[in-house]
């Protein structure tokens, strides 16, 4: 075995100097004074340890109190037995222009003395950004790792308390991505030096991929990983869980009002271009259930569909014949009940032009259709007095998800330029017409909220009980007035005893949030201002109740002197656990049912995501045939075409395969009958010719389309299952099909040697998203393993 090298990063400041930062000419003496010393000369050392009487900050030098919490550090429970001090340190200065020198001087000095502050270190690099924005400093810090080749055993450290904390964080955003195991060291002025490995899902009641899973209404992928054993679920959490993935899993194959309001909610959380599948039966079960309360003995909708003549007739016009009779006394009647007024309201006027956009162009909600969707839905949220208390770990489930973003800051002193704290600009920003598009945008995406449109806005503010708790009211009081839901809360100052009922410990941050956090939280943003301790107590609470409430955490970019609250970003916080393992189960579980809308928001929100994501969204947009959107398409589907008909008319054959292809088409019965209404909906966006388009229907494609107005989320009745299925996919095709892959890989070799097909023998549909997949499922395999190690190096 390799011998162990353990990387031990730490942000160079005047910390280091034992000078507070504004202190510029105390710094700059010190190492004036170190400058005309030899590196053998005791007053070196005792500058550096913090000996000298203008060193006030701290009795303890940062790397001297790094270096004490790593040599108590026992190393990792498995593969190397040997404690983390008998590894080579390898010591990594994260440095700016600024506090070069200050790293410089550190550096020669532990070139002379090794041991100077109390532990060998057997190298030292400096890490020179080109500025503190995180980004660069992550750079620096990546390129440290990419010259040298990292041994199985060897791993990270990174001191938190002392230095920038854009540095820190930078920093740690390198060291994730290296693959390293790594840990942190707390240290503060105050405070005890400790090894912290940072795990805030540790203790939490139930895997966050439950919360998270059930958030986006992934039941049925709940269920099943629970029954495969990879989740360990309490009987009474198991039990919440089957009664909810029956209520949300049956929508399809035996429809009820109450299901199918379940997938209406499962529409609105996700927002994907299938989301509108069933939203026009819902119309009609609803319909139903009010009629059964209100005992209105004519029904609207077969008088309507009698009146059509049409054996099948569209919910479009069933609701014109209806809206628009205005003679017969009994549908006068019945459309002045309760029912009746259903179904002339403008709620289902928009619910019916969603569903005809989902089941006829794969198009995403629109926000009217969205809102209209989330005022119906509201009504059922109200939680009954006789509901049972529900099971650690699973809160209530409401029909509406959380959309407003809870920004998170600990207050410091006010901006000595008299600008506004920065959670305020944040919320000025959130109102503002002109900016608000710009503030936020990754956290904009991950709720579905296109541009234009307002993002609901609320905060946390805290203040340390001595010093900035006034200026935290003042804020919020201010931030009330603007509209926005705020709440101030005094804090322990800094230093305060962990033994003390007051301190600010990570389990009295998470009370406060938990008093704090209400029901409408889509999302939460962390501002890493105010005192580095606290910043760290916070974080990790902030962490546990983002995943158990399956939201994501977001850590804002600090405001700088080069950089204001709109070009600040965010990033996902590079804390990453079991959260990030959550979201790319349920990425994957999205490829898996072409809900390429879907996996594009949830990968959109990982720092590893991204180019995923793109590449989730150019697939849905090739799949729907969006020619408005053709240079957004996969690039080597752009390289073969020589006209627009290559791109659409060419294609209808591959996007019948995406979904003959999907792994549960046949064996799940609700994803078979999508991949039915989705097969149809690639096809109708595919052409614009009606003469041909109605042609292709009849000669080629009747036997899909036939079998798609029979389905429970189209025209037919239920309960349909399985068996069912299969017997209407044989009848339609006169035998020659049983499956729904069958039918649509007919359907596509029929089209395909009327049509035609896109030239070029490079990669189809089907095969980039099978590589999309693979590339989720590897990354989400290695996050498993990432959390694997880090929870093997805490120990038991």
């Amino acid at each position: 075995m390799s011998p162990c090298t353990v990387y031990l990063l730490h942000a160079v400041g005047h910390a280091d100097l034992g000078v507070p930062p504004p202190d510029t000419a105390g710094a700059t003496d010190l190492l004036a004074q170190l400058a005309h010393l030899s590196p053998g000369d005791d007053r070196v050392a005792d500058i550096l340890r913090l000996r000298t009487p203008p060193q006030t900050t701290s009795d303890t030098a940062p790397l001297a109190a790094a270096l004490a919490a790593l040599r108590a550090d026992p190393g990792p429970a498995a593969a190397d037995p040997e404690p983390a001090s008998a590894a080579a340190v390898h010591l990594v200065l994260v440095s700016t222009a600024r506090v070069r020198p200050i790293a410089d001087a550190i550096a020669a000095a532990l070139d002379h003395q090794p041991d100077l502050y109390g532990g060998p270190i057997t190298a030292v690099t400096i890490a020179e950004a080109d500025s503190l924005d995180e980004a660069d400093i992550a750079a620096s810090v990546t390129r440290v790792f990419a010259d040298r080749a990292a041994g199985a055993t060897d791993r990270a450290y990174v001191v938190w308390g002392s230095g920038a904390t854009q540095s820190a964080l930078g920093a740690l955003d390198a060291v994730i991505a290296s693959g390293l195991p790594w840990s942190l060291i707390r240290i503060g002025p105050t405070a005890a030096p400790r090894h912290a490995v940072y795990d805030p899902t540790a203790d939490l009641p139930v895997d966050p991929v439950v919360p998270l899973l059930r958030r986006w209404r992934y039941h049925d992928l709940l269920r099943d990983l629970a029954d495969t054993g990879h989740l360990d679920l309490t009987a009474e959490q198991r039990r919440i869980i089957d009664a909810e993935a029956d209520q949300y899993g049956q929508a399809h194959t035996a429809p009820t009002a109450g299901r199918i309001r379940a997938a209406m909610a499962a529409a609105l959380m996700r927002g994907d271009g299938s989301s509108g599948f069933a939203v026009r039966v819902y119309v009609v079960y609803r319909y139903q259930e009010l009629r059964v309360h209100d005992g209105t003995p004519l029904d609207l909708i077969d008088w309507a569909r009698r009146r059509n003549g049409r054996k099948i007739a569209t919910l479009g016009e069933m609701l014109r014949a209806v809206r628009d009779e205005r003679h017969d006394p009994d549908v006068i009647a019945a459309k002045a009940a309760p029912s009746g007024r259903w179904l002339t309201s403008p709620i289902v006027e928009r619910l019916n032009e969603m569903g005809r956009a989902s089941a006829h162009e794969l198009a995403p909600p629109q926000p009217a259709m969205l809102a209209a969707l989330r005022e119906h839905l509201a009504a059922y949220d109200a939680a009954r007095p006789d509901d049972p208390p529900a099971p650690p770990g699973l809160g209530p489930l409401p029909l509406v998800p959380g959309d407003t973003i809870c920004y998170l800051t600990v207050l410091g002193d006010p901006p000595r330029d008299g600008s506004p704290f920065v959670v305020e600009q944040i919320a000025d920003a959130a109102t503002d017409r002109a900016r608000r598009d710009d503030l936020d945008p990754a956290v904009r995406t991950y709720l579905g909220v296109p541009a234009g449109h307002p993002v609901p806005v609320s905060a946390i503010v805290l203040g340390t009980a001595s010093r900035t708790y006034p200026y935290a009211r003042s804020v919020v009081e201010r931030l009330r007035a603007a509209g926005h839901p705020a709440v101030a809360a005094p804090v322990a100052d800094v230093g305060t005893a962990a033994d003390d009922p007051a301190a600010f410990t990570e389990q009295a941050a998470a009370d406060l949030l938990h008093q704090h956090l209400g029901g409408d939280i889509g999302a939460i943003v962390l501002i890493p201002t105010g005192p580095k301790e606290h910043v760290l107590t916070l974080l990790a609470a902030a962490q546990r109740a983002a995943a158990a409430r399956g939201v994501p955490l977001f850590l804002r970019q600090l405001v700088t002197r080069d950089r204001d609250v709109l070009t600040a970003g965010t990033h996902r916080l590079p804390l990453r656990f079991g959260t990030d393992q959550a979201i790319l189960t349920a990425a994957s579980h999205a490829l898996d049912i072409a809900e390429l809308d879907t996996a594009g928001r949830l990968l959109g929100i990982l720092a590893v995501g991204l180019p995923l994501s793109a590449r989730a969204v150019s697939l849905s947009d090739a799949l729907r045939c969006a020619t408005r959107r053709l240079r957004s398409w996969p690039a080597l589907i752009q390289a073969t075409a020589t006209a627009t008909e290559d791109l659409t008319i060419g294609m209808i054959a591959e996007r019948f395969e995406v979904w003959a292809a999907l792994p549960g088409v046949d064996t799940d019965t609700a994803t078979g009958m999508r991949a039915v209404v989705g097969a149809c909906a690639s096809f109708e966006n595919s052409l614009d010719n009606e003469q041909l388009k109605s042609g292709v229907r009849q000669k080629l494609l009747k036997p899909m389309f036939e079998v798609r107005n029979r389905l429970t989320i189209t025209h037919g009745d239920g309960p349909f299952d399985a068996r069912a299925l299969a017997q209407l996919v044989r009848q339609r095709t006169g035998g020659a099909q049983d499956t729904v892959s069958g039918l649509l890989a007919a359907m596509a070799a029929g089209v395909r040697d009327t049509l035609g097909d896109r030239p070029g023998g490079g990669p189809r549909l089907a095969d980039l998203l099978d590589e999309l997949r693979a590339d989720v499922r590897r990354l989400r395999d290695a996050e498993q393993a990432r959390r694997s190690a880090v929870r093997q190096h805490a120990g038991p």
